[in-house]
Parts: C-alpha cells; sequence; structure tokens
C-alpha cells in the first residue's frame, strides 16, 4: 500500500548520498553505526547508494549498551562481512568510577558523551585519517528533538560539529519514524531485537535523556 512512498524515499536518500559523496575518494566516506534503527537504514542506504559494501563503519560502544545492542552490532558485522567494521571504545576510564568521582550525568551535563563516545571515535578517526577530510554519513532525523531539527542536512561548521575534519550529513533527516519502519520491513533489513521488546530508542540504558518508560522496560528486561 506504501510503495510509492517507500520507492520515493529510497530514490530522494540514495540521491543525496550519491551527491553528497561525489567530492570525497571511496575510502574516505564513512558510516556512523551506532546499533540503533535510524544507523542501521542510513548504513543500508549508503551501502545501496554508493555500490559499495567495503564502507568503513564506525560503532562506538559507550560500554553503557543494551546486551542486545551489542549482540546486534556482532550480528551486523557477520552479516556484513566486506564491511570495515571499527570499534571505538573508551577502555583507559570505568564509567562507574568516574561517577563516583564527579557525580552521574544530568541532562544539562553529559559528560559522558565526550568521554564515552565522541572522544573514542575521533581517537578511532584520527588513526584512519590524520588531516584527511572525511564525510560521515549520519541517522540524525529532524523529528527526533528540538535540538536536532535546528542541524542542517549536510554540516561541516566547526561549531556545530562535534567531530573536527569531518563533514556529516544525513540522508534520512526528513524521514518520519514510521518511514524507517516502513522501510526496514519492506526491505528485510535485519535490526536490533530491542526495538521488539518495545524499546523506542536504544542508545546507553542509563542515558538522562531517557523517558520513564524506557526505565521501566530496563528494570523488567536488564535488572541486574
Amino acid at each position: 500500500a506504501n510503495n510509492l512512498r517507500l520507492q520515493y524515499l529510497f530514490d530522494e536518500a540514495t540521491t543525496f548520498i550519491k551527491k553528497a559523496a561525489d567530492n570525497y575518494p571511496e575510502e574516505n566516506v564513512v558510516i556512523s553505526f551506532s546499533g540503533g534503527k535510524d544507523s542501521t537504514v542510513t548504513a543500508d542506504l549508503t551501502v545501496r547508494a554508493l555500490s559499495n559494501p567495503s564502507i568503513v563503519h564506525i560503532f562506538g560502544n559507550t560500554t553503557l549498551e543494551f546486551p542486545l545492542t551489542v549482540e546486534y552490532a556482532q550480528r551486523f558485522r557477520k552479516n556484513n562481512p566486506k564491511a570495515i567494521f571499527k570499534v571505538a571504545q573508551n577502555k583507559e576510564q570505568d564509567f562507574y568510577k568516574v561517577c563516583e568521582e564527579i557525580g552521574p550525568p544530568a541532562r544539562m551535563l553529559r559528560w559522558c558523551c565526550s568521554m564515552f563516545k565522541t572522544g573514542p571515535i575521533t581517537r578511532v578517526l584520527n588513526s584512519l585519517y590524520r588531516d584527511a577530510k572525511i564525510l560521515t554519513f549520519y541517522g540524525i532525523r529532524k523529528c527526533e528533538s528540538v535540538s536536532r531539527s535546528k542541524y542542517n542536512r549536510i554540516e561541516d561548521n566547526a561549531e556545530s560539529v562535534k567531530i573536527q575534519k569531518q563533514t556529516v550529513a544525513s540522508p534520512i533527516f526528513f524521514w518520519k519514524n514510521i518511514d524507517i519502519w516502513l522501510y526496514l520491513l519492506s526491505e528485510d533489513v535485519d535490526f536490533n531485537s530491542a526495538y521488539r521488546l518495545g524499546y523506542d530508542r536504544v542508545g546507553c540504558w542509563c542515558c538522562p535523556n531517557n523517558n520513564v518508560r524506557a526505565q521501566f522496560l530496563s528494570s523488567i528486561y536488564m535488572p541486574e
């Protein structure tokens, strides 16, 4: 019933990806892979648009991922053997010890992101590309939050881009939530099993931005 909508979404997004990647060498294109539904769709679209299964995927393991997210990342890696799959992880610091020292993260002070996500990803990118300009495809969508609604679909502004030396592009920027599920289910794309438990997002299990529903589900499925 929604085939025309699906075809429009696919054609528009893949055209955007090809155009964005035009000015970059094939090896300087990166996919930011979180294990969530949006980055899964972005990865699938990018590989199909560029006809390149060997794109670098970077998975930022914050050490606070759902067990099902880590399991999905391993499954993704196995199902996409040609992808260059890099894991970015802070192995020097322990989240719980840092919490004891400076207090747990809060909505207005999310120190965890820079320490356990942005920092490790930056180190991986630096080791791979040094000073080369890169293009990273993100699974960011305008309707996710007020702050994200202010982003540009292609962003290289130093103040907006958390990790320097990169331009970030969001192929699914204008997609609605239901568009994501239309694509995943119609194209039979494997996705994180946490969504089948009722989670609507699968970031860190203890993120200050999680809602009461997510905390309730975690108390059932991850009581420890």
